[in-house]
């Protein structure tokens, strides 16, 4: 008799947290935002990875930068730190900074390694390919082969790059430029 006490006491404290986790679940589920709202952050955020994917993949590795320049940046756009000090603004200014990379390495591949996006930002890790075969940074073309990678931070407004911070590591690439 004292085992099934025991099991009936087991079963009532089991049933009794089941329905008080229950009601845990339902007071949380009210306090949630609304799914309209997180459907409409879910989209921005996929629609700010599909910008950079345009921009790297298509504009980039397919060396259609040109052609879709004007759907990924913003009229005003800014370079948040310029790597060409005479470098303009908006989307002149990202075909100027795509030309003076395509000029020295023009078979310049990507792959995106990391993408991280919320509603206002995304932000990705990539590594590039290419040979050198025009000036870059002063060095003169050597054809060598080299590799770079970089981490970019884009602002996003209106569905456009609104403002864009790179962080290349420029001393590695010059540094497999100048190797003997």
């Amino acid at each position: 008799m004292k085992k099934l006490n025991h099991l009936g006491i087991t079963f009532f404290i089991s049933i009794s947290m089941l329905a008080a986790c229950s009601q845990t679940n339902t007071q949380h589920n009210n306090t949630q935002p609304n799914n309209s709202a997180m459907d409409s952050a879910n989209q921005k955020i996929e629609a700010n990875k599909q910008l950079v994917k345009l921009w790297i993949e298509d504009g980039w590795n397919n060396n259609r930068n040109e052609e879709v320049v004007e759907q990924v940046f913003a009229a005003d756009w800014v370079d948040g730190n310029p790597t060409f000090p005479d470098q303009p603004k908006g989307i002149e200014g990202a075909m100027y900074f795509v030309e003076q990379y395509r000029n020295a390495l023009p078979d310049i591949h990507f792959t995106i390694t990391h993408l991280i996006a919320d509603p206002d930002y995304v932000t990705f890790r990539f590594e590039a390919t290419a040979t050198h075969k025009g000036t870059l940074m002063g060095i003169p073309a050597t054809g060598k082969k080299v590799t770079v990678s970089g981490i970019v931070i884009h602002k996003i407004e209106n569905g456009r790059f609104a403002k864009s911070w790179n962080e290349v590591d420029l001393l590695a690439l010059k540094m497999q430029l100048e190797q003997k």
